[in-house]
């Protein structure tokens, strides 16, 4: 309610609405509905539990922020590409080692790797990607992953940016 007092010919159109209305009816079996969340309850949501840790110096998503445009924008200079459809998830990752290797030993800056999707976005290859390279073997050369802009596969590639 505004507070503001009816006017004359509102009184007959409330009447009219309130005769068709009726109150909420409680819900039987339970004397009161559950109490609305505190600060605290919120606040409880939002921590992570001590299980659930992050794991030890992942790699970064980007190096700084005008790469990050350039990714947004898909002004990136890929010197590599792999594609990794059609492959087993361990044959993909042996491909995916050798090519990160091959680059860096090359000096290249920037890696293109097509995962694809797979089945409703969650495919296997895609999936795993972000282990694979944090993976002891090739972390020490990638400085940072994104994923692709959409005219260099989308959601379906990555951007593996190496260490010189």
């Amino acid at each position: 309610m505004t507070g503001r007092p009816i006017k004359p010919g509102e009184t007959k159109i409330w009447r009219h609405v309130s005769k068709t209305v009726s109150p909420r009816r409680r819900p039987k079996g339970k004397g009161s509905a559950k109490p609305l969340p505190t600060r605290e309850d919120f606040a409880n949501m939002l921590r992570i539990p001590a299980a659930e840790s992050a794991p030890e110096k992942p790699l970064p998503k980007t190096l700084d922020v005008n790469q990050d445009k350039r990714v947004r924008r898909g002004r990136i200079e890929i010197d590599a590409k792999i594609d990794l459809h059609d492959m087993t998830r361990e044959m993909a990752r042996s491909a995916l080692h050798r090519a990160i290797m091959r680059a860096s030993n090359r000096n290249k800056q920037c890696l293109l790797v097509v995962t694809g999707k797979g089945l409703r976005g969650d495919g296997v290859l895609r999936r795993n990607f972000p282990n694979w390279i944090a993976e002891p073997t090739v972390r020490p050369l990638i400085a940072s992953y994104a994923p692709a802009h959409i005219k260099h596969g989308g959601t379906g590639a990555w951007y593996v940016f190496l260490k010189r």
